[in-house]
């Protein structure tokens, strides 16, 4: 009798639990609550990716003293280009979080410098950055994994100032007079301090890097860039 239930056991167990040996029902329960899809937006819908490279991003913090140099995070920089206005942004999130941490348009009297020591960083000036949602003017420097991605980036970024200079209305519908005015103020003493700025900024592998939280002043080495 028990060699008997036990072999009933066994075979309910093999057969799905039915004991009449089919094995292939597959029950089907209706979710309680239904969620319905939610379209994300990244506001990069209606542009044209022209190029994406990992780099690592600092920011020039002036508010401490003396001014130093601040890491803005690690992630995919990329250069966005409008289908229709022919604008060209410069756009970087976190990795991860994919938190910005660059957002600004690209003008034609912008300029990569290259950094002190180094054949794969650039440094350049940012009138209006909107990282934080409202316009800041920013220092930044970009360090890249090798000196090859930081000439393909400076290609890069020349090719979209032409764009932007030949093809974006807000350049190329410019009147004459703003021109000139432009002209005139790109000798400014505000400029000026900038290009000086510009000139004694080291970012070598020697020099600290700090992040936007740390408060503390202890020199790091750098950290290479992940490819």
């Amino acid at each position: 009798m028990v060699d008997e239930l036990h072999w009933r056991l066994q075979v309910n167990i093999v057969d799905g639990g039915d004991g009449d040996g089919d094995g292939d029902h597959d029950p089907h329960y209706d979710p309680i609550i239904s969620l319905p899809e939610v379209a994300v937006s990244t506001n990069e819908e209606d542009e044209i990716e022209l190029i994406k490279l990992r780099a690592k991003l600092y920011r020039y913090d002036t508010s401490e003293n003396p001014p130093e140099w601040k890491e803005r995070g690690t992630g995919d920089v990329k250069l966005l280009r409008h289908q229709t206005k022919n604008t060209v942004r410069v756009v970087m999130r976190r990795d991860k979080t994919l938190k910005i941490c660059a957002n600004h348009f690209v003008t034609p009297n912008m300029e990569l410098k290259p950094n002190c020591g180094s054949d794969r960083a650039w440094v350049w000036s940012a009138l209006a950055d909107y990282t934080n949602e409202t316009a800041q003017t920013e220092l930044l420097a970009i360090r890249f994994a090798n000196a090859d991605n930081a000439k393909k980036w400076k290609e890069m970024f020349e090719e979209a100032k032409t764009i932007v200079a030949t093809k974006c209305d807000l350049y190329t519908k410019v009147p004459d007079d703003l021109k000139e005015e432009e002209t005139e103020s790109s000798g400014s003493d505000e400029e000026n301090d900038v290009e000086e700025s510009l000139q004694n900024l080291n970012l070598n592998e020697t020099q600290p890097e700090k992040k936007d939280s740390e408060k503390e002043k202890s020199p790091t080495k750098e950290e290479p860039v992940d490819k």
